[in-house]
């Protein structure tokens, strides 16, 4: 059987057996890779996160992946490769506010930003030899919490067999702030102890994606630290309805109030 035959078994195998689009509950008529392939170095993304979805829903965030894929995959501590040079092109072609937005930053707040990172000589040592920062103003942020919600409901689905109807909660953690401590970080693996493999064909790809999860589907609950690359690392909490709702319950007789910055609801369609 040839390779896009076989590919197109698979696809329609998946969809056969989940029949909705786990981001909307539409009925699916196409499948998603998430993380998108452009997040990864050649395109060799990750086997088995490929999840069923419908036209509107993939397509939806194909803008916002394109440009996200500069942010992820841009190196701290080694020099950059053609590959991501193409990607920053067509972002420039397609989306050029968002570059804007990246350069945006005046020269001394680069400087200053390079000096808070790496200390005042590193800083400035790094900057002479033509390093710089971007901005990751309203416009990307923005485009971060999307894909942080869809990365949600992908991960929620896949470690519990279900779409997720209920809420997700998103913190991106600073990884240069002086309270993101190494304990700090060890503290919240620790409610994470689960590690699944991120790879293709046997070869890893953990040193580009991977995350550490703690899952219930009994009780439709799910939290994940995620990490891409060497800077972006974030918080993911996926509640069901019935989980918020107990949760909500047990705030209230506890005294307790819930949070509601980075709080975010979902919704699914409702076919009978």
């Amino acid at each position: 059987m040839g390779a896009a035959k076989l590919k197109k078994t698979k696809r329609q195998q998946l969809l056969e057996a989940h029949p909705m689009c786990i981001y909307c509950g539409a009925p699916a008529t196409t499948t998603d890779h998430c993380p998108p392939r452009c997040f990864f170095e050649g395109r060799i993304w990750p086997e088995s996160y490929e999840f069923p979805a419908c036209e509107p829903c993939n397509a939806s965030a194909r803008r916002d992946e394109q440009a996200l894929a500069v942010v992820v995959r841009a190196k701290a501590l080694s020099p950059l490769n053609p590959e991501w040079g193409k990607l920053v092109k067509g972002v420039k072609n397609n989306q050029p506010e968002i570059v804007a937005e990246w350069k945006s930053m005046s020269r001394n707040e680069q400087k200053s930003a390079l000096r808070n990172t790496f200390g005042r000589d590193a800083g400035d040592t790094l900057r002479r030899l033509g390093w710089t920062t971007i901005n990751l103003g309203p416009l990307t942020k923005a485009m971060i919490t999307r894909f942080m919600i869809k990365l949600a409901k992908a991960l929620y689905f896949r470690h519990t067999n279900a779409s997720l109807d209920g809420f997700v909660y998103v913190f991106h953690i600073n990884v240069v702030a002086k309270d993101t401590t190494p304990e700090f970080i060890n503290s919240i693996l620790a409610k994470a102890p689960a590690l699944p493999a991120i790879q293709r064909n046997k070869t890893s790809l953990l040193d580009q994606f991977i995350y550490r999860f703690n899952c219930s589907a009994e009780h439709g609950v799910m939290y994940a630290v995620v990490q891409f690359g060497e800077q972006y690392i974030f918080q993911l909490i996926a509640l069901s309805k019935p989980a918020a709702s107990g949760l909500a319950a047990l705030a209230q007789t506890s005294g307790m109030e819930l949070p509601t910055v980075n709080r975010f609801e979902c919704f699914l369609e409702q076919h009978g």
